[in-house]
């Protein structure tokens, strides 16, 4: 690697000072860094903040199959490769001392009819959840062949391995090992018998019809956007992928346990 785009989320305290820190240690190893805006004629993208500006680092390299680097300067950071004390790393991007994790996505569609409305993708997961309203949300969730689940309660969320750690954790759905690829379908607060995950081979395709108002989508944590009556939301295996630089050797239990306490 030889250039290296650098997205700093500025909101968060100490965002700059640890961006400062990453420009020294690049430039000490003759690497380039620029602005994110001339990602496309860079090598990766290193990415300050906290999972969500990882999240959309990810997403913003996706057109152009780069690599990211997610450096931790907010709390839990389940998706960084560095933390601000292993900087010292960087320069093995430029002898390539590093391995890519290739993280599977969701692919999401809202239409009508033959219209499409939203297509977007999902490193976490997205989530159908009630929206301006008290009424609990009824869901019946198409499965592939035919075969639904239905729910009621606050919402359902379809997570990728990546995402477990995410939405679908605090909603007490499994941890996946991210090499595992699946997806995994967890319903939020569901006050039908059913309240368990289900885990779904990544090959399975879902569809969601919309058949009143009160439903919105939100992907990998974006602001929701309201579903309206008449629409369908499908969400299955996209077929690009995510790719994470790693630096270190670390196991994914490792992680697990440095982050969550395990």
């Amino acid at each position: 690697m030889k250039r290296l785009a650098l997205s700093v989320n500025e909101s968060k305290p100490g965002a700059a000072e640890v961006a400062a820190e990453i420009r020294q240690e690049l430039a000490n190893a003759g690497l380039q860094t620029a602005p994110p805006e001339e990602l496309a004629a860079c090598d990766a993208l290193i990415a300050v903040g906290g999972d969500g500006t990882i999240l959309t680092a990810a997403r913003m390299a996706l057109p152009w199959r780069k690599p990211v680097l997610g450096v931790n300067a907010g709390r839990l950071g389940f998706l960084a490769g560095l933390e601000r004390h292993e900087l010292h790393l960087l320069p093995r991007l430029a002898t390539g001392a590093f391995t890519l994790d290739r993280r599977m996505l969701l692919e999401v569609r809202v239409s009508q009819e033959e219209t499409l409305a939203y297509k977007g993708f999902c490193v976490n997961d997205a989530v159908i959840s009630r929206f301006g309203t008290p009424r609990l949300a009824e869901i019946a969730v198409d499965c592939g062949g035919g075969h639904a689940l239905n729910f009621m309660g606050d919402g359902v969320i379809f997570a990728t391995p990546t995402g477990s750690t995410a939405y679908n954790f605090s909603a007490g759905g499994p941890v996946v090992e991210p090499s595992f690829e699946s997806i995994l379908l967890t319903p939020v607060c569901n006050h039908l018998m059913f309240t368990r995950s289900v885990v779904f081979t990544a090959q399975t395709n879902f569809s969601v019809d919309i058949t009143r108002e009160g439903l919105a989508l939100a992907t990998d944590a974006e602001p929701p956007v309201a579903l309206l009556p008449g629409q369908r939301v499908t969400v299955r295996r996209a077929e690009a992928e995510a790719l994470f630089i790693r630096l270190k050797t670390e196991h994914f239990l490792d992680v697990l346990a440095g982050k969550m306490g395990v």
